[in-house]
Formats: C-alpha cells, sequence, structure tokens
C-alpha cells in the first residue's frame, strides 16, 4: 500500500489497530487513555524515529566557565546534568533572537514574531493532529505569553489539577469534571473495563501503569492540599516551586507515556526572576544575579537538577527513544543579561550525544528549524501548518 506520507502511514495504521481491537469509535472518544494506548500499538507498528517532542525552559542562564564540560569533567552549573550526556549535544555560542534578558517571554518559544505559533504550538498541529490533545504547555508558575497560537496567547498551565482535566476529562463523555476530580482512574475503567479481553497483555500492562501513575499524582495533589474532590486549586503556588516543578514533570511524563500528545512544553519559572527557591531555603532567583557568585551557581545547578528530574523520568518512562528534548533558557551571564552562550541543549532520539558543538552565534530560531525538519513536521498531514522559520539548520545536530 503507498502512504502520502509517514503520517498517513501512522494514521492507518491506528485505524487498522483500532478496528482489529474492535474497539467502537464512540468508546474511543470516551477514553484518551484508551485512544493512547491504540496509538502506542500504531505507532510500535510503523517505527517511524523521533516522534515527539518537548521543549523546556529553564530561566537563569548560566556563566560559560562554570557550564560547559571539558571532556567528562561537568562544572558546577551544569554537574545534574552529567548523567545524560552521552544523549545529549550541548550548544556553544547560542544566542536568543530577538535578544536575552528579562520582559521578553514571549520570544523564548518563538522570536517576537506575534502573528506566528510558537514552537510547541506549532509542533502539536503538525506532528501532533493525530494525538487526542494536540500540545500540552505546562509550568510552575503563572504564565501567559511564552506560547503563542497565532495571534492568540495561550497561558501556561501552572494547575496540575487543570492540566489532568485536559488530559484526561476532555475526552471522557462518562461524567463531568467534577465527578472525574474524584477520580480520573475510576473514570476511566468504567469506560474501557469492558474491553481488556481484546487487548493484548502488554497493553493491558501499559494501562494498568497509566492508571498507577495518575493513582500517584493525584495522591501527591491531595496530600499537598491543592486539589480535594470537586473543587479545583484557587493557588498552586501553595505547593512550592520544588514540588510543581516535580509534579508538572510526572504529568509531562504521563501524556507522552500514554500517547496522548505529541508536543509538550513546560516552563521552569519566567524570565521575571521574581520566583522563591524553597529548596534553597526560600531565597528569590535574581537576588543572585549580581554579585553573589555561590548563590548564583548554586541556582543555575539547581535549576539543572530539575532538568534532570525530568530527564530521568522521560528515560525512565523509555521515551528517550521517540521523544527530542530540547532547553534553552533567557540569557546568558545573568550579571550582564547577556546574549552569548545561552544555556541550550537537545537530547533523545536521533541526538548523537557527549558532545559540545559550536553553533556559531546561531539562536532558538535555527534550532527550532532544525528539529522541526528532524520531527518531520513539514510533511504531516497538516504540513502546510508548519512554520517554516525561514532560517539556515544547525550542521551537525
Amino acid at each position: 500500500m503507498r502512504y502520502k506520507d509517514c503520517f498517513d502511514k501512522e494514521r492507518r495504521h491506528f485505524f487498522r489497530a483500532v478496528k482489529n481491537a474492535g474497539i467502537s469509535l464512540g468508546l474511543l472518544r470516551s477514553s484518551s487513555l484508551l485512544a493512547g494506548v491504540m496509538m502506542g500499538r500504531a505507532a510500535e507498528a510503523a517505527d517511524m524515529g523521533p516522534s515527539k517532542h518537548c521543549l523546556i525552559f529553564s530561566g537563569g542562564g548560566c556563566q560559560p566557565e562554570n557550564w560547559y564540560p571539558t571532556g567528562t569533567d561537568f562544572p558546577a552549573q551544569s554537574a545534574p546534568l552529567k548523567s545524560h550526556y552521552g544523549n545529549m549535544v550541548i550548544l556553544k555560542n547560542a544566542t536568543l533572537s530577538p535578544g536575552a534578558g528579562h520582559g521578553i517571554m514571549f520570544a523564548r518559544f518563538d522570536n517576537a514574531s506575534f502573528g506566528r505559533d510558537s514552537f510547541d504550538v506549532n509542533m502539536g498541529l503538525t506532528i501532533g493532529v493525530n494525538y487526542p490533545i494536540k500540545y500540552l504547555n505546562l509550568a510552575n508558575i503563572p504564565i501567559h505569553d511564552l506560547s503563542r497560537d497565532t495571534k492568540r496567547e495561550i497561558p501556561s498551565i501552572s494547575s496540575p489539577q487543570a492540566a489532568l482535566d485536559i488530559l484526561f476529562s476532555a475526552g471522557a463523555a462518562a461524567g463531568t469534571v467534577a465527578e472525574s476530580r474524584k477520580s480520573i482512574v475510576d473514570l476511566h475503567y468504567q469506560s474501557i473495563g469492558n474491553l481488556k479481553n481484546k487487548l493484548g497483555q502488554l497493553e493491558k500492562d501499559k494501562l494498568d501503569s497509566h492508571f498507577t501513575a495518575i493513582r500517584e499524582i493525584e495522591s501527591t495533589l491531595n496530600s499537598a492540599g491543592g486539589a480535594s474532590a470537586c473543587v479545583r486549586p484557587p493557588n498552586t503556588a501553595v505547593m512550592g516551586f520544588d514540588a510543581l516543578a516535580k509534579v508538572q514533570s510526572d504529568i509531562l511524563v504521563l501524556a507522552l507515556s500514554c500517547n496522548l500528545t505529541a508536543s509538550v512544553s513546560i516552563a521552569f519559572g519566567d524570565d521575571g526572576h521574581n520566583y522563591i527557591f524553597d529548596a534553597l531555603g526560600g531565597r528569590q532567583s535574581h537576588e543572585a544575579h549580581h554579585f553573589n557568585q555561590q548563590r548564583y551557581t548554586e541556582n543555575i545547578a539547581y535549576m539543572q537538577g530539575i532538568t534532570k528530574y525530568l530527564l530521568d523520568k522521560l528515560k525512565g518512562a523509555g521515551l528517550l527513544d521517540s521523544t527530542i528534548v530540547t532547553q534553552i533558557s533567557d540569557m546568558g551571564a545573568a550579571d550582564t543579561h547577556g546574549n552569548v552562550d545561552v544555556p541550550t541543549l537537545v537530547a533523545g532520539a536521533g541526538i548523537s550525544g557527549g558532545r559540545v558543538l559550536d553553533v556559531g552565534g546561531m539562536s532558538q530560531v535555527n534550532l527550532y528549524q532544525t528539529i522541526g525538519l528532524k520531527l518531520k513536521a513539514d510533511q504531516s498531514p497538516s504540513g502546510g501548518a508548519y512554520r517554516n522559520w525561514g532560517v539556515p539548520t544547525i550542521a551537525g545536530l
């Protein structure tokens, strides 16, 4: 059989898998978890290579002498990343377009082109077109201007409960959001329990694994006082910067693992740097930017520890074989708000790691063009929606 493109092949594999399992379209629509499991079956048959993307914003910048590894020796600010270096490329001489510093958060996943999609949204509308959720954009503090669907700002989701609602409640026909909040697991079990005899053992195991992960996240939210039954958390900040970074990372990994989406983004802090590091004694991020070397190094090492936490989770879930992970920041050296050596890295599927790659002043825009083409976003069924950034790609990535 001839296919229009690799995404058409994926879509046909998916419909064939659903038909062979005897699953009705109505039942598929009633449970995003079931749809994700069937997407997983089709993806394994298609063997497409890198097919998902995770975009990370990590505020604070770095100092080159304390960031770039020499051989296998990692200085203090990047030290937490060492265990993933074999699957990672760290970009040297990377910049930001249109510039670095405070107050231009909207440019981090974009380049301040207000009428165009940000990268996370564009990947969702292209490589994610066959998935239940087009894109998921998370944060651990409220952010309103990082992601954009053409001219429309898409606020980042800083409430873990709201993220769970989007992932698991929107497609659940049986019951309301309030009912699902009592237990997302129970709602989906009711929807697909009678189909278990039509699924293979691997798929049953995956479902059970997904259910267990959801239970653990629900338990975390309930124990933190952030999500009592039927009540939306009034202020997610009660959990703290560190706890929210980790639970949002867990939700991100769950979304990819359940095949609910192909494009996820997460922001750890913002470019205002007014957030509080509860894990570092309750100090403000920005206070260490100017002339406090020890605290600044501790701050950046802490931020990269959060990235390590996410990479650990992605690796543990087996997602680094199918997912490209990209991290950018908001500046280079924080003391000068510089736009040189902005800490940028790429890891995961299709990346030949263990390297520092000099990109000669190229920016996140060049990186997005490179990764978008690696993911074949221009060849998707909605390839016409691919945002061609119109810049050179990064050679050797």
